[in-house]
């Protein structure tokens, strides 16, 4: 025994069965392990679906649009829950996409692939192909309109000025068909119960002929507009009062202005309190003979803005004679026959007929001191029918008779009965 211990054979024969016996011994257990190790990984494998996943599309966007493709796949993931649970909550790395680098422009059927999952996550995508156009980019510089809406519902009287708005042109970019369907490119502004001017930023669309969106990136995608929201205004006569009194020996004959009318600016209810403007006052002590003045004109409480600045005032004065008898001078009576009321508020929009009295003319009579009388004719006496408010249909409308001078008028008609037409009432 000591011979074989000896021995270098023997030895060496005894090691090689010891570690043919320890490798038999670990080979077997190591397939043991993954045989339960694949056992283990079979039970624990499950599947899970993600609704409504984005698809990256790959191409070179400086040249080409990518047009048709879909908002979103489904994606199947199957491996263990704790590696599906490490790609979807954990690392979150994972991407769906489509690859068309190096595609030239047209119809495509690309495969939706996915990239960045743990290693054993297997992955299935639904729909497994996806068709897409690539298109040509093309950029052209573009006119924008700006429009209103709404403007019926601006207030009473209220009314929308010319549109103002920067830039007037921008650069359209887009695939080339989609840029050829452009009829135009425009933004709005909505004007409903505006009462003062609007200053603001308005978004820009491009649209087809049809009226359809257009999918295009417009640069700059925005236009700054103003748009004057013009207050309601009433025209009315003129009249001039007076205080004071003329010296012995002078008598007033007529007092008028230039111009004869006023247009007035502001709500509605401000305008209803005005009939005629008699915001100016002749001192008729410092009148010594007719006389020529410029007369500013106040704005009125309640009035935004006035048509004139100042008007000029004619005043006519007569001597008269200073002894007893002169001052006793006899007063007449005095009848004009058909004196022509005068229309006022008529224009290319609305038209009026005055249907009573007949003709619109009327007798007028007059009492008076006899020179003042006896200098008096019939283009002197002015009847005015203001139809500035009415509207389309018959109405009764007050006269306003204009006072030339020292008379009075003892018979004079005091209404009219007026037919009112606009222009949409007779077409």
């Amino acid at each position: 025994m000591d011979k074989l211990l000896n021995s270098s054979w023997f030895v060496k024969i005894i090691a090689f069965l010891l570690a043919l016996m320890m490798y038999t011994i670990v080979t077997m257990e190591t397939q043991e392990e993954e045989a339960n190790r694949s056992i283990f990984s079979k039970m624990y494998t499950e599947s899970e679906t993600i609704q409504d996943v984005q698809i990256n599309p790959y191409f070179d966007d400086d040249k080409y649009v990518l047009t048709d493709l879909p908002s979103s796949v489904d994606l199947t993931l199957t491996g263990s829950s704790r590696l599906i649970t490490k790609a979807t909550k954990v690392d979150k790395e994972f991407e769906v996409y489509i690859d068309l680098t190096n595609m030239k422009p047209g119809n495509k059927r690309v495969k939706v692939q996915v990239q960045g999952l743990p290693e054993g996550v297997k992955a299935k995508v639904k729909p497994e192909y996806v068709d897409v156009i690539l298109h040509n980019k093309v950029t052209r510089e573009m006119n924008v309109n700006v429009d209103l809406k709404n403007t019926r519902k601006l207030p009473e009287g209220y009314t929308a000025g010319d549109v103002e708005f920067s830039p007037k042109t921008v650069n359209v970019t887009g695939a080339e068909g989609m840029i050829d369907q452009i009829s135009f490119i425009t933004g709005f502004v909505d004007v409903g119960d505006a009462e003062e001017p609007i200053q603001t930023k308005v978004p820009l669309r491009a649209y087809n002929q049809q009226g359809d969106l257009i999918d295009v990136q417009i640069n700059p995608g925005v236009v700054d507009v103003s748009v004057p929201i013009k207050k309601p205004k009433k025209t009315v006569p003129i009249s001039i009062g007076t205080n004071g009194e003329l010296e012995e020996g002078l008598s007033l004959q007529s007092i008028t202005s230039d111009p004869s009318e006023i247009t007035l600016t502001g709500t509605t209810t401000s305008l209803d309190k005005f009939e005629s403007y008699n915001e100016i006052s002749i001192d008729l002590s410092k009148i010594k003979k007719d006389t020529t003045l410029t007369v500013d004109v106040p704005v009125p409480d309640g009035i935004d803005a006035i048509s004139v600045k100042e008007v000029t005032v004619n005043v006519n004065v007569e001597k008269v004679e200073s002894d007893t008898d002169a001052d006793i001078e006899e007063e007449i009576t005095r009848t004009f026959n058909d004196v022509p009321l005068t229309l006022l508020g008529i224009n290319d929009e609305k038209q009026a007929t005055i249907l009573d009295p007949a003709d619109g003319v009327v007798d007028v009579t007059v009492k008076g001191k006899k020179s003042v009388i006896d200098s008096l004719d019939k283009s002197d006496l002015q009847g005015i029918v203001d139809v500035s408010d009415l509207e389309q249909g018959t109405h009764e409308v007050k006269i306003d008779w204009k006072n030339p001078g020292d008379i009075d008028l003892t018979d004079a008609v005091q209404e009219a009965s007026v037919e009112i037409q606009t222009e949409t009432s007779s077409q």
